[in-house]
């Protein structure tokens, strides 16, 4: 390991307090946060921990956006927001995965390109229902029947915009990094950018679906749906890269 991922390492126990003080993760939250943090730190480097620091960055901002009227309704996450082990790991668990395919002889780009997706559809969803739940105006995603907000597989069209919106900043952030000491075509650039950010998307449509489909009958909980979902995103961005 060198010295750039060590002292990374040693930053981890700081975010750690951090994410307490700002509420940002309950204790057990915290802790996981900090073994998947390690794992992709280790697995992937610094730029891998940018991102997933961004990726943190984007969903807090999701949280915070109209907490007290999502508070008010009982839409918000935890009693502060703050995530729990389970949105930790189901978020985080496939990412760390997929950062540790550079210890085999993967392709970097195609790891980091992976590791994008798997990320922004996490971040599309969180998006999607944090700031969608402003929208009071929610339809069922199969059926376009009208419903409360924060039901499953309810959208709007405010949820769907920033669904959009956020993984395609976080792709487009990522690969410009990327892309300037890896020095990419600009072409396969743009291809990168918006292949990341479209899958993402999609796979948080993915979610929706499972949502209205499994969840709100009681097969999948919200954390197995969005493991599911981001695997999904992933299978479809294997295809993509490869096509």
């Amino acid at each position: 390991m060198d010295e750039y991922n060590l002292f990374l390492l040693i930053l981890i126990p700081v975010l750690f307090v951090l994410g307490l003080r700002i509420k940002a993760f309950s204790r057990e939250g915290a802790i996981a946060a900090a073994v998947v943090g390690s794992l992709i730190i280790i697995g992937g480097g610094w730029l891998y921990f940018v991102m997933l620091f961004l990726f943190l960055g984007f969903s807090y901002i999701s949280t915070l956006a109209g907490f007290e009227k999502k508070r008010f309704r009982s839409l918000q996450e935890g009693i502060k927001g703050e995530r729990g082990a389970r949105n930790v790991l189901a978020a985080g668990l496939l990412p760390a995965g997929i950062s540790l395919l550079s210890f085999w002889n993967f392709d970097p780009q195609f790891i980091f390109f992976l590791f994008i997706v798997a990320l922004g559809t996490i971040l599309s969803d969180t998006a999607a229902s944090e700031i969608g739940s402003l929208d009071e105006n929610t339809y069922m995603i199969l059926t376009l029947k009208p419903v409360e907000t924060g039901v499953n597989g309810g959208v709007s069209f405010l949820g769907t915009t920033v669904s959009l919106v956020f993984p395609v900043v976080f792709s487009l952030l990522g690969f410009t990094i990327y892309g300037v000491y890896s020095y990419i075509p600009v072409k396969t650039l743009i291809f990168l950018i918006l292949a990341s950010g479209a899958i993402s998307f999609l796979g948080s449509v993915f979610d929706s679906i499972l949502g209205e489909l499994l969840e709100n009958r009681g097969y999948l909980s919200k954390y197995l749906v969005n493991l599911i979902a981001a695997i999904f995103s992933s299978i479809i961005g294997i295809l993509v890269f490869f096509r």
